[in-house]
């Protein structure tokens, strides 16, 4: 089945929890080009370097993403857009191309491993609680697991009847899968998935993760852009 398409309409960006979200803080640049134009923004966290471009005089852009706020910082550098370009940079927000930025969606596949969660029973007062928690050897265990996967998503810019639209992709389990069609991407360009299982309580001290996880995993021995190549 054809996944379901999720269109997002310039009037209806701000009213979304989606990383488009800037603010600017900071004080203007001076700049002295005529042209209209967008400047090259740099930013960085643990995961790595963000190159974008905004519509910006700030010296500072600060992006509200999972991990916390992502800060840009204006350099030089700049590309000569037209009217037309700057409703496409307006709708884009904080999107940046994926292709470009690849040593970052990397390093963010890389840090989102597939984990397990346990629930537990406890007492509280004369009633019986259910709770979840990452610890395999606490006490109450009732033999339902959960594994937790990251799948991503991207975005790619249509104009439709003279409106700029924002196209989300299916989820995919490798982020390259998608970024020919859909090369924008967020900061946090993933989603959480679990399927459930029941085990019994007495092994899930020794369980481990590969014996029952049957999420497809991205194959991030292959650190190219281009699934492939080596």
């Amino acid at each position: 089945m054809k996944p379901k398409v999720r269109k997002i309409y310039p009037k209806v960006l701000a009213l979304l929890a989606i990383p488009f979200i800037l603010s600017g803080c900071a004080k203007n640049v001076d700049c002295d080009i005529a042209e209209r134009h967008v400047h090259k923004y740099i930013g960085f966290d643990t995961r790595g370097i963000v190159t974008n471009y905004f519509d910006s005089e700030r010296e500072y852009i600060n992006n509200r993403y999972p991990f916390g706020t992502f800060q840009y910082q204006r350099k030089d550098d700049y590309l000569e857009i037209t009217k037309d370009d700057e409703e496409f940079y307006k709708v884009k927000g904080a999107l940046f191309k994926g292709e470009e930025n690849w040593h970052y969606l990397y390093n963010l596949m890389l840090n989102n491993e597939d984990y397990m969660e346990y629930e537990y029973k406890y007492r509280s007062g004369r009633h019986t609680r259910y709770a979840w928690t990452q610890d395999k050897n606490r006490s109450g265990l009732t033999g339902k697991v959960r594994v937790y996967h990251y799948k991503y998503y991207g975005y790619k810019i249509t104009c439709e009847n003279g409106e700029y639209v924002l196209e989300m992709s299916p989820y995919v389990d490798d982020i390259r899968d998608i970024l020919d069609e859909y090369p924008y991407v967020g900061l946090g360009c993933f989603d959480e998935f679990h399927k459930g299982y029941k085990i019994d309580p007495k092994i899930i001290p020794t369980l481990k993760l590969s014996e029952i996880d049957e999420f497809k995993q991205p194959d991030l021995t292959n650190k190219n852009l281009y699934t492939n190549s080596k």
